[in-house]
């Protein structure tokens, strides 16, 4: 009877690390590495943010491949989550270099991007290892961002979220440009902004363009 009761005793144990060990599977499989590299560039306070700006995220793990050169002339602001004097103003053409894409580990190359150059004001934004996501045409980009705000005076030093997101144009195999291009800037850490210059830790800017074409 003794020898009975050890046996249920230990075929009830087995049965229940078994049970653990597939609930414990079953977490890991649902937290996804796209997941994963999403909540380590968007924490809550940025993701209300992200809310109140409206910007598109296109998600997967299948971006398509966005290496390239793209002129974008102009940028337009549509949208603050402050009271901003930018709101509705188009700004000059930028450059946007993507390179270095890795489709396993979900990264491309961000390379230096002046934003804009106005009331003479210069902000450049260098960003580097950035995660990407998508799926067929459409993807979206998340960094951090060294971004420098300069006025012939001085350089303001900061850090920003960007978010790129948009669908590519290819024809003929070939990548024409980027549709529908959304691009969002969420200031995530402003160095006690010591010239008073900046906006303030979660404030940002949504700004789009209906086509950016390949720069030849």
């Amino acid at each position: 009877m003794k020898t009975t009761t050890f046996r249920i005793f230990i075929l009830c144990l087995i049965l229940g690390t078994a049970a653990c060990s597939s609930n414990d599977s079953a977490e890991n499989e649902t937290t996804s590495p796209e997941k994963k590299l999403y909540d380590y560039y968007v924490d809550s306070n940025m993701q209300k943010s992200i809310d109140q700006l409206g910007i598109t995220i296109h998600k997967g793990n299948t971006p398509p491949t966005v290496e390239g050169i793209y002129k974008i002339d102009p940028l337009r602001c549509t949208m603050s989550n402050f009271s901003d004097g930018m709101l509705g103003v188009e700004l000059g053409a930028s450059t946007l270099t993507l390179s270095n894409q890795n489709t396993v580990n979900l990264s491309v190359d961000y390379k230096s991007f002046t934003i804009y150059s106005y009331e003479d004001k210069n902000e450049t934004w260098e960003g580097k290892g950035s995660f990407i996501s998508g799926q067929g045409n459409k993807f979206s980009i998340l960094l951090h961002s060294n971004g420098e705000l300069e006025n012939g005076i001085y350089k303001a030093k900061f850090q920003n979220l960007i978010i790129l997101s948009g669908e590519l144009d290819v024809q003929d195999d070939k990548i024409k440009g980027i549709k529908n291009l959304q691009l969002a800037s969420i200031m995530s850490d402003d160095y006690q902004d010591p010239y008073n210059t900046l906006i303030s830790i979660g404030q940002g800017r949504l700004f789009t363009n209906s086509y950016a074409g390949t720069n030849k």
